[in-house]
């Protein structure tokens, strides 16, 4: 956590100073007037580029609740947050229905807004995360890269070679080594918010990220 106040306040701070008339509607580090639905937005073309560049197709996704809502906030850990959620739910969906891909279930976002805090609901279809590994989803270096074995993911020998040089922190454009969530999810709590999941093993997975408004309407984290 001390980590992450230092590299806010040192962002907020080289914001203020260079790019103060380059950002409209910008407080330093601060969106004064963010749009949740551009951000989403955003993350989900960012999501099906990967998607379709590893599968070949990417699910289609549907936003919807408060897609209006606008309120100032940090943006950057969302930045970091929700490409991390919206690629593991792609992801699942697309291996989990490689034989007919074109009738592959939706990825739904939902959106709630009230005047203390603002919940982004990320659900997938992709048929849940096994029993034996649930719990270790928040662990740092836990990773499922590689447990699909399917060719037409892996692309054989030759995919392989073609990835060879994507090995490390990174991890390929879909996933990694398992810093993702762990990460995404100590962001979460430095905001004073939460990250959470329930899934239904055989159907999927519902991630919940719950963080609190900054307008000083309600308390809220301090760096």
């Amino acid at each position: 956590m001390n980590r992450a106040s230092a590299l806010c306040l040192v962002d907020h701070h080289c914001t203020c100073m260079l790019y103060a008339f380059l950002q409209p509607y910008h407080v330093g580090i601060i969106n004064t007037q963010m749009q949740l639905r551009k951000v989403i937005d955003n993350w989900i073309d960012f999501g099906k580029r990967l998607c379709d560049h590893k599968y070949g197709y990417a699910p289609n996704v549907k936003l919807k609740g408060h897609v209006n809502a606008t309120f100032p906030y940090i943006q950057s850990p969302l930045d970091y947050i929700l490409p991390e959620l919206i690629k593991n739910a792609m992801r699942a969906t697309a291996e989990s229905n490689l034989d007919n891909p074109m009738n592959a279930p939706d990825v739904s976002i939902t959106i709630a807004n009230n005047d203390t805090d603002f919940i982004i609901k990320i659900g997938d279809r992709g048929g849940g995360i096994p029993h034996q590994n649930f719990g270790k989803v928040f662990q740092y270096h836990f990773t499922t890269s590689g447990s699909c074995t399917d060719e037409r993911v892996t692309r054989g020998l030759f995919g392989e070679m073609m990835n060879a040089d994507q090995q490390g922190p990174g991890g390929g454009p879909m996933h990694g080594f398992g810093f993702g969530l762990p990460t995404s999810k100590a962001y979460a709590e430095y905001l004073g918010g939460t990250l959470t999941l329930q899934s239904m093993q055989g159907m999927g997975t519902d991630v919940y990220l719950r963080l609190r408004h900054i307008d000083g309407k309600v308390e809220s984290f301090r760096i």
